[in-house]
């Protein structure tokens, strides 16, 4: 398992500070040696800024992606930023959080905030199922199986 980077509050708030950030990071993590296209691996892309997230046309093949692509953000009318804070609500509070607290957060809709949660839940769910455990897995001072014969 990878070990994850930890970020508290006011890193998360310096590092996304607005959608370009976001928008930035998001690039960084998908195209992380610079923009390949996904068709025909082409490295050379022209920006459309005609819209609210940048569309990258392949110089090549002119295929036209973005980075929320074949991701959870894709098809959303959401901005990355209201996204980027519900996974780091989410992420932060084990108990879990509530649509409806989510949605008092970041003011967006009840239906809104309850899709959100559930696209974040589902990725880290699916995210946790390729991880193995493997050695002596202990459970709140419960142990299942036994070193020896008769064990408890």
């Amino acid at each position: 398992m990878a070990k994850q980077e930890s970020i508290n509050l006011i890193q998360f708030q310096k590092k996304f500070q607005s959608e370009e950030d976001c928008h930035q990071h998001l690039f960084k993590m998908k195209w992380p040696d610079g923009y390949r296209c996904p068709k025909c691996n082409h490295s050379k892309a022209y920006e459309i800024k005609t819209r609210k997230l940048p569309l990258y046309e392949c110089a090549s093949c002119e295929h036209q992606t973005t980075v929320i692509a074949g991701t959870i953000f894709e098809k959303t009318r959401t901005d990355l930023f209201k996204w980027f804070w519900a996974i780091y609500l989410i992420a932060q509070d084990k108990r879990g959080v509530s649509a409806t607290q989510l949605s008092e957060e970041l003011g967006i809709a009840y239906q809104t905030a309850w899709t959100i949660t559930h696209k974040i839940r589902k990725a880290m769910g699916e995210r946790d199922a390729t991880y193995t455990l493997a050695g002596i897995v202990e459970l709140d001072e419960g142990f299942f199986g036994a070193p020896t014969e008769g064990g408890k």
